[in-house]
């Protein structure tokens, strides 16, 4: 995390622009504005949060200086250096690995928020929640330099998490990209928002009619169509040995096909052990890497994991991929050093998960056991042929059985 040389010090155009669009232009905006963050004392900090709490519902004091002691950044004074008046304050959680996870399944209580879920002042975070924003008849000047103080934090970049408190908040949110958290987290709460790094997050930099779509394999064709994207990836553009691309475990695991526009763009697999499953194999073609393809194979894989139940996704990701893959809240395994193999460096990482709240285990409907991977909301072809069966054709079955047996 970077920090302000000093209270008056300008954010100023970072290194690393994470975000493109709208966004992106207010973090350029925000050099040549007149408002500017700045840290402040608990005086300087009461009276406007007192000025907020007739406006919004606000946590008490005593949880706020709690958060504070834990993380001193977090609440930063809006002032304009025109009239040299504070007018407003921008507070933030800086959430790591465990409170990225806890914000898109709904365990994080903006109330009273469990500072074990928050960053200190010298980690960088894994997404960035909105805690407030209060700035009376100047949100609309605010957000420039509020944008920019969030790119500061993560130059490699993060989710942007946020609430809409009342219909002006909310159609601002909406111009500048925000949409629900639940496109990309379906676990996620109602009422939170988000905007992603990368242009992903405003509907201008997406690209037009463009289809995505990642299913579970089922057929030998959706097979190869994966074989095919892993080739051109792994065995055309890292120059692997056959043999190590297709390492003999593609039929004891689940492969992810990516689509889009229904042409065979990318691919995943996921394989399982008793404690963890293991991702790997994710693999995009050039042509589509800019597109939300590989965010999605992620989320996908992900969620199929929650679902079968699994507490911890276990991976290898390459050097220069491991900022791409904690913000998804994956981190490097704690006291594992990097390893090579194929000639590149990986790091190992970890993923902790809350199962899904309809996680597939041994009570479950034994009808649905027996689907199709991944395809569990599904009626399955057992129970197709249940409902089609005739009466002749259980008597035929039965009669076999009797014959069998005799």
């Amino acid at each position: 995390m970077k920090h302000e040389p000093c209270p008056d010090t300008l954010h100023k155009a970072p290194a690393i622009q994470q975000f493109s669009g709208v966004v992106g232009r207010s973090i350029q905006r925000a050099t040549h504005s007149s408002i500017r963050l700045r840290k402040a004392s608990w005086d300087r900090l009461q009276p406007v949060l007192e000025d907020a709490r007739k406006a919004v519902a606000l946590t008490d004091d005593d949880t706020i200086r709690r958060v504070l002691v834990h993380n001193p950044d977090i609440a930063r004074l809006i002032h304009d250096r025109r009239t040299d008046a504070d007018i407003g304050l921008f507070a933030y959680l800086p959430l790591n690995a465990r409170g990225a996870m806890a914000i898109v399944s709904g365990g994080l209580d903006g109330a009273a928020p469990d500072t074990d879920l928050i960053c200190r002042p010298d980690e960088a975070p894994t997404a960035v929640y909105t805690w407030l924003v209060h700035a009376p008849g100047n949100l609309a000047r605010a957000i420039n330099a509020i944008f920019a103080c969030v790119d500061e934090l993560a130059p490699e970049g993060c989710p942007l998490f946020s609430r809409a408190v009342n219909p002006h908040s909310q159609r601002l949110q909406r111009r500048m990209g925000f949409r629900p958290a639940q496109d990309r987290y379906p676990g996620a709460p109602e009422w939170l928002i988000m905007t992603e790094p990368g242009g992903s997050a405003s509907r201008e930099d997406r690209p037009s009619g463009q289809k995505i779509e990642v299913r579970c394999v089922r057929t030998i064709d959706e097979f190869m169509q994966v074989a095919t994207v892993r080739s051109s990836v792994y065995i055309a553009e890292q120059l692997c040995r056959y043999e190590e691309e297709f390492d003999g475990n593609d039929f004891c695991g689940t492969q992810f096909l990516g689509l889009v526009d229904g042409d065979a763009a990318g691919c995943a697999r996921l394989r399982y052990f008793g404690g963890f499953a293991k991702l790997e194999r994710i693999a995009v073609r050039p042509q589509y890497r800019t597109s939300n393809l590989a965010a999605e194979l992620m989320r996908t894989a992900i969620e199929h994991c929650r679902r079968k139940g699994f507490r911890k996704i276990y991976g290898h990701a390459r050097h220069d991929l491991i900022p791409y893959y904690q913000r998804f809240g994956c981190q490097p395994a704690p006291g594992r050093p990097p390893f090579s193999f194929a000639n590149i460096e990986y790091q190992e990482m970890t993923l902790d998960l809350e199962p899904h709240q309809d996680a597939i285990d041994i009570d479950s409907d034994p009808l649905i056991l027996i689907r199709q991977e991944g395809y569990w909301e599904d009626l399955g072809p057992l129970e197709l042929s249940i409902a089609a069966s005739t009466n002749e054709q259980h008597e035929a079955v039965q009669q076999n059985i009797r014959r069998f047996r005799g």
